[in-house]
């Protein structure tokens, strides 16, 4: 008769099996660690150890090394040098260390070839201690290449012989299109630019390739631009506020702003919804088009009460103007209630038989 697991402890180890998973990963880089300074002293052990900051220390410094154990700065480089390069030496052959390379080197290849290094600590810890130990893997390892100047790409792990030219060329030609298109686009819309030019290169390369470009961001509303572009890197609250009334494609009430502001990340403190309001009515880029609402002067939206929008729908027009066709112009720009348009129009302006409005000659002179 086969036994069954008591459904509790099921549930418990399916509710457990990614922290047995990144435990099992920790063990993995430790045990490579631990392998390949064996024959180390323990002082040379000591001193690695707090270089490359093993069991959650904190990383310190040559000459913070050199206070602890009475010598010089240049000693103990000389010290954790003799003794990485006989860790090295032993990596060549220790059966966990290649193990924990091996593992390090899939996870990068699924990536074509380059990662951005804390992607690649992430995928194995998960926030949990032990990048660390993966960190001084790469350092013993010849496989694997560590790239990360200050210009264009991010601190990033690459095997051994990866093409940083062909890498550099697929950015520069993304950058381009981006820089053509003077927007933001998707995903989609870059690869659909970019296979114009290579009609073969896969999808899922480029996508890779971007996620480590310094200058090629994609932004908290999933589409990519320039780095230094508003729409990816906003600076201050107008910019902010301008983001998330553009994505969301309609006015929104000055509280709303603040609370997607917050819910998207753009602010480390929380969004005071009085600071958002006091910004946004005194830039030219936003029109208040309801009770607190605001709305992108770049949609159509023009300044004013819903008095003086009336009186540009007349002023432009040559001939008198129906109240429905007004009604439905003064909603197009305001967020208000159609009552609130007729309770305008029969207050301040003349109408004619048929429900139709019009300016007077003098009237128009009176107001420019």
């Amino acid at each position: 008769m086969q036994k069954h697991l008591p459904l509790f402890l099921v549930y418990y180890f399916m509710k457990n099996k990614s922290i047995i998973k990144k435990n099992s990963e920790i063990s993995l880089f430790e045990n490579a660690v631990k392998s390949v300074t064996g024959g180390i002293n323990e002082r040379a052990k000591a001193m690695i150890s707090d270089r490359f900051g093993f069991y959650g220390k904190r990383i310190k410094t040559l000459g913070q090394i050199g206070q602890d154990y009475g010598i010089t700065r240049e000693r103990v480089r000389q010290i954790i040098q003799e003794a990485t390069s006989k860790a090295k030496k032993s990596s060549k052959k220790d059966p966990f260390f290649k193990k924990a390379e091996e593992k390090i080197k899939f996870t990068i290849e699924k990536k074509y070839g380059i990662i951005n290094k804390s992607d690649l600590i992430d995928s194995f810890f998960k926030g949990e201690d032990g990048g660390n130990f993966l960190d001084f893997i790469l350092y013993c390892s010849d496989k694997f290449d560590m790239f990360g100047d200050k210009e264009n790409m991010k601190e990033s792990v690459a095997l051994a012989g990866f093409k940083r030219e062909e890498w550099d060329k697929i950015i520069g030609e993304t950058r381009k299109i981006l820089e053509e298109k003077r927007r933001v686009l998707s995903f989609k819309g870059i690869f659909n630019e970019f296979r114009k030019l290579y009609p073969d290169f896969e999808k899922e390369k480029l996508a890779s390739y971007l996620t480590v470009s310094k200058e090629i961001k994609k932004g908290v509303f999933g589409k990519w631009g320039m780095a230094d572009w508003k729409e990816i890197n906003p600076k201050g609250m107008r910019q902010k506020a301008y983001l998330v009334i553009k994505e969301s494609k309609k006015p929104l009430h000055f509280r709303e702003v603040a609370r997607m502001i917050d819910e998207y990340k753009l602010n480390k403190k929380k969004t005071h919804p009085q600071t958002v309001h006091n910004e946004l009515i005194k830039d030219e880029n936003f029109v208040l088009v309801g009770r607190g609402t605001y709305a992108l002067k770049e949609w159509g939206y023009q300044k004013g009460t819903v008095k003086d929008v009336i009186e540009g729908i007349l002023k432009v027009s040559k001939k008198p103007v129906s109240q429905d066709e007004i009604i439905e112009k003064v909603l197009s720009v305001r967020n208000v209630k159609e009552a609130t348009v007729i309770i305008n129009l029969n207050n301040f302006f003349k109408k004619m038989d048929k429900r139709k409005y019009f300016l007077k000659k003098n009237e128009v002179k009176d107001r420019v």
